[in-house]
């Protein structure tokens, strides 16, 4: 791949021990040996964390935005919805994950978000190859039945469910945010903007930053694939591994 490339990282101070495992992995197991930037907001600015050997050693891009913050609407909503594991309240800095839209990244021509915590076995190279145009590679957050349907990222119990309901399509496949991988040519001037105000509209995620960029993706902007799944020699990704006799580049939950 020719163009330019950066793998992005986001994390705050607790899960910085995380961002330095899963790095180190893409570096070592997975070969990778271009740019990497680390996505961070108010809690590591300026923090010594970031003067770390590993992070000098290794040449890696600190990016600081400001941490995501919305109107007082969203916050009495939001706090209140029945959210996947009570995310809304105790994984707040998710939102964080909008400013992968920001145009600053427009300055290279693909990202290949990953969360932190994943594990990377073998060479990333595979999955790179599967750049693509105007195009937002993920994985779908049904695999491999594709039976969920985007509306299960919602509360449908709040009556702001039916607006959301009525103004888009919420019968089709949809994709975790753990792995992005996509040509910033889709980001535009309003891109990031878009989504906070999109999340300050319909409060109502179950998932924080997951359905509303699902939404953004599938309905406002249909730009979402499902990323290749594997080729001939190895399983690319999993959230979970489904097989023993699979053999994954990176599995974002237990590894075994």
């Amino acid at each position: 791949m020719s163009e330019s490339l950066c793998f992005v990282f986001m994390c705050n101070k607790p899960y910085f021990h995380k961002f330095t495992n899963t790095c180190e992995q893409l570096i070592n197991n997975g070969r990778y040996k271009g740019d990497i930037c680390l996505l961070i907001g108010d809690d590591l600015n300026n923090d010594d964390m970031l003067n770390c050997d590993f992070i000098k050693n290794n040449n890696i891009f600190v990016k600081y935005f400001p941490d995501v913050r919305f109107n007082d609407y969203f916050y009495e909503i939001n706090s209140q919805i029945e959210a996947f594991g009570n995310r809304n309240n105790t994984k707040k800095f998710q939102w964080h994950k909008l400013h992968l839209f920001n145009i600053f990244f427009k300055k290279w021509n693909y990202i290949f978000y990953l969360d932190c915590g994943m594990t990377i076995y073998s060479d990333v190279s595979p999955m790179i190859k599967e750049a693509s145009k105007n195009v937002l590679l993920a994985h779908s957050d049904a695999f491999p039945t594709y039976e969920w349907r985007l509306s299960n990222q919602f509360d449908k119990n709040h009556e702001l469910f039916k607006k959301l309901n009525d103004n888009f399509r919420l019968d089709v496949d949809y994709f975790q945010t753990t792995i992005i991988f996509y040509d910033t040519g889709i980001i535009q001037e309003n891109t990031f903007d878009d989504l906070v105000n999109l999340s300050q509209e319909y409060p109502i995620s179950k998932t924080n930053e997951q359905g509303i960029i699902a939404l953004y993706f599938t309905n406002i902007k249909p730009l979402f694939r499902q990323i290749r799944t594997s080729n001939n020699d190895t399983h690319f990704y999993d959230y979970l591994p489904r097989n023993d006799t699979y053999c994954y580049i990176m599995i974002k939950g237990w590894s075994g």
